[in-house]
């Protein structure tokens, strides 16, 4: 281990030009394991629509740009923006994924201490949702209205209270043709 940090200290690698590189901080024993720290350069980077061979990343200048209300936050889509505001419990694309990968990740997974928890957040509020909307739908297949849309609104989801209450009204406005099935007597 000393060889290899020893060989690496004698021989640095050559940067490539203009190439943003972390400078090690420091690194110590920790828990009977080696732990790294460096410092990362603020970069920034910016969409590029030409050949992929003339892409670079420059060091940023200044702070960060604030995003302008109304905008949609970078890297997401609409859709994304909108499913995120409509229910607590329902996940976007990039959240569902966070979650497959590093809800129940193991030691040797890429994902980092904070994915790990913030994946366990959103699965255990995503079964809250779930367990919430199973309840409010066996309330409404008993055609019991009032309780469904109770049982939606005590867990906080609005959206699934929505639901339920134009569900029920929908119901009640459009009758259901029922009609009893008499076997023949025999």
């Amino acid at each position: 281990m000393i060889g290899l940090m020893l060989a690496l200290v004698v021989a640095p690698p050559a940067p490539a030009p203009q190439a943003v590189q972390a400078t090690l901080q420091s690194c110590a024993m920790e828990q009977d394991r080696w732990v790294c720290r460096y410092q990362v350069p603020n970069i920034e980077i910016i969409p590029f629509t030409g050949d992929a061979s003339e892409l670079e990343l420059t060091p940023r200048t200044g702070p960060a740009p604030s995003p302008v209300p109304g905008d949609t936050p970078a890297g997401t889509t609409p859709t994304e923006v909108a499913a995120a505001g409509s229910e607590a419990g329902i996940l976007t694309e990039r959240e569902a994924g966070l979650v497959a990968r590093c809800a129940d990740a193991g030691w040797m997974s890429l994902c980092l201490p904070d994915d790990r928890r913030a994946a366990r957040s959103l699965r255990d509020r995503q079964v809250a949702y779930q367990t919430v909307q199973r309840s409010v739908t066996g309330l409404l297949a008993e055609d019991r209205c009032e309780e469904a849309i109770r049982a939606a609104l005590d867990g906080g989801y609005l959206g699934l209270a929505r639901e339920a209450r134009a569900f029920c009204a929908a119901s009640v406005a459009e009758p259901v043709n029922v009609q009893a099935v008499v076997p023949p007597a025999s």
